[in-house]
């Protein structure tokens, strides 16, 4: 693979989301480096989840725009901007219960150009040059996430933590240049946060993406992270190192209630 020097900046510019009458961001403008894992914090109703619908198309934007590298996606629906390279994970997993993780890791590569209705049902060369394809990128994915042994076997057979695991090798197998990760440890015990931890370290490193995580757990944050945006309330707060953002005082009073002593 590609260094993360191939990765692309992502930018968003005064974006603005109204729900009616509530607007759920507030003129946010942010800049997460190329290449790097970025954290989004906050407080429950910061908008987290909601600027990572905005940036992947999940959510209509009222005001201001979204760009990737030097493109504006903007105008791009969800599915066009999948094929753009930005793709997204959810908070709750999202699984074929009865199919195998295989199986289930094959249905993200249908955000890779596929051949035409007559290709696939004339079994054209294209058709299986693009299965011969899907089959390899699932297989290295699922390989290295450690999950290569479990590749066969039905997914409500596994541990939830294992679970995790394929909802993030789904996201992984199209070789997305941004992933959007929405609370990915929720759920998992001390031991399972810290397997994801070394999981998405790994795939960064192997990976030439610009990975986003919302992510509630400040010691995974802080390990994970070389750059945090904090959101409350709908509106862009601080951003920086893990160190200048929770060291903020304004930080410390939206996320803990509190600001923390200066003995602290």
């Amino acid at each position: 693979m590609s260094t993360t020097t191939d990765a692309p900046h992502v930018r968003t510019e005064g974006l603005t989301v109204r729900y009616g009458a509530f607007q759920a961001l507030r003129d946010v403008t942010v800049s997460l480096p190329a290449g790097g894992i970025s954290g989004l914090i906050g407080p429950n109703g910061a908008g987290k989840t909601t600027l990572l619908n905005a940036i992947s198309g999940f959510t209509p934007i009222a005001e201001g725009s979204v760009h990737i590298g030097h493109r504006n996606i903007t105008a791009l629906g969800t599915r066009r901007r999948a094929l753009a390279g930005v793709v997204r994970g959810f908070q709750t997993v999202r699984l074929m219960e009865r199919e195998s993780v295989l199986t289930n890791v094959l249905v993200g590569t249908e955000r890779l150009p596929q051949p035409n209705a007559l290709a696939q049902f004339l079994a054209l060369p294209s058709q299986w040059r693009a299965r011969n394809r899907d089959m390899a990128a699932a297989t290295e994915v699922l390989d290295l996430l450690g999950l290569a042994r479990q590749a066969h076997r039905r997914v409500d057979e596994l541990p939830f933590a294992s679970r995790r695991l394929v909802e993030v090798a789904r996201v992984l197998v199209s070789a997305p240049s941004v992933i959007l990760l929405d609370e990915p440890a929720a759920g998992l015990d001390q031991e399972g946060r810290q397997e994801l931890a070394a999981v998405l370290t790994r795939v960064h490193e192997n990976h030439p993406s610009t990975m986003v995580v919302v992510e509630h757990d400040v010691d995974l944050v802080k390990s994970l992270c070389s750059y945090v945006i904090a959101l409350d309330s709908g509106a862009f707060l601080r951003d920086g190192t893990p160190a200048e953002v929770f060291g903020d005082r304004q930080v410390q009073l939206a996320y803990f209630g509190r600001a923390a002593s200066a003995d602290a």
